[in-house]
């Protein structure tokens, strides 16, 4: 029985991927460079995004990116909303008592700013947010926890959270919602892939 449930923001829970984009874009406009399409955006993008940029903008500084990234996106997180279904299955995890966990790459005052107003912060026992390498941090939430990873899973949209889940031992579980395609999800051979975060609560 899954008694815990590490939870992905961006995608999964909430529908931040047309400002992502839109933010990515103003930094490419920064640099010169031309915007992307969703499709290509879509294609190119990954966690940990340090080598998407690496990719995209070589001579761009980790600091010049996040200063900008800052800039941009902060006009942005009023556009944020849950994704269907997202608060039905944090209250069904409340009212089953199943631990709740954020597990995100997102800013931490990104994620306060659009949790606290969609009243959804208070759902997680505990929010990992700015963890640009999941695969790093998912044995340590476990251990300081104490959650035994049979009886726990990971939910995310993207390759990243797939292998963060097997990192920990935790089952895997891929949604359609957010920024990787089926086509890019399937060759990371999830063991479980929903169409989005209501079909995970139909599992359950």
């Amino acid at each position: 029985m899954i008694r815990n449930v590490l939870l992905d923001w961006s995608g999964t829970l909430a529908d931040d991927l047309s400002a992502v984009l839109e933010a990515t874009n103003l930094i490419f406009a920064e640099y010169g460079r031309d915007a992307l399409t969703l499709e290509e955006f879509r294609e190119h993008f990954r966690l940990p995004f340090s080598g998407f940029y690496a990719d995209l903008l070589p001579d761009a500084t980790a600091e010049g990116l996040e200063a900008l990234y800052e800039r941009f996106f902060l006009g942005l997180n009023d556009r944020i909303e849950l994704l269907p279904g997202a608060l039905e299955f944090l209250e069904f995890c409340r009212a089953t008592g199943r631990r709740t966990f954020l597990l995100s790459t997102i800013k931490t005052s990104h994620f306060k700013i659009q949790a606290g107003r969609l009243g959804v912060e208070n759902y997680f026992e505990a929010a990992y947010t700015e963890i640009m390498d999941k695969r790093e941090k998912i044995r340590e939430i476990l251990h300081t926890h104490s959650l035994n990873p049979k009886e726990t899973m990971f939910v995310g949209d993207m390759v990243h959270d797939v292998e963060t889940a097997r990192h920990g031992g935790v089952l895997d579980v891929a949604v359609l919602s957010g920024f990787d395609r089926i086509e890019k999800l399937i060759p990371a051979r999830p063991t479980i892939i929903a169409r989005d975060i209501a079909a995970v609560q139909q599992l359950l």
